[in-house]
């Protein structure tokens, strides 16, 4: 029997077995870990727009819009601000924000195949604010 070019069918069968299914989880991990960049840089900020005014809800959403888009994640954030005691001395901002990462690759018919990813801040409203 002739073995010549056995080797190179036997990289191409390693190559697809091994090595392309780990080159897709390296790319999973990175998105998912971009996308928790995203939400814990969204949160930080919303929640400090929000402490130096509880009014700017529409802002907080954009400027976490901007954040995820930023950093390349194709999906709409979810922002969920609460401020308890903003209107005296002492008042905090909760800011909660989610968003579903989509994984590489997933073609549409599949369905929005995803990793669900939050993060939370919270930030004291401002004196400055809370006097008027």
């Amino acid at each position: 029997m002739n073995e010549r070019g056995d080797a190179s069918v036997e990289f191409l069968g390693i190559l697809v077995v091994l090595v392309i299914p780990v080159l897709y989880i390296v790319l999973a991990v990175g998105q998912v870990s971009a996308g928790a960049m995203a939400v814990d840089a969204g949160a930080r900020e919303a929640a400090r727009i929000l402490a130096e005014d509880p009014a700017r809800e529409a802002d907080a959403s954009h400027a976490v819009a901007l954040i995820v888009e930023d950093f390349g994640i194709d999906a709409q954030a979810d922002v969920s601000p609460n401020c308890v005691g903003c209107e005296g001395d002492g008042g905090v901002v909760d800011v909660r924000v989610s968003v579903r990462v989509p994984l590489p690759f997933v073609p549409a018919w599949l369905g929005r195949a995803g990793v669900d990813v939050s993060s939370s801040a919270r930030v004291p409203v401002r004196e400055v604010v809370a006097h008027g």
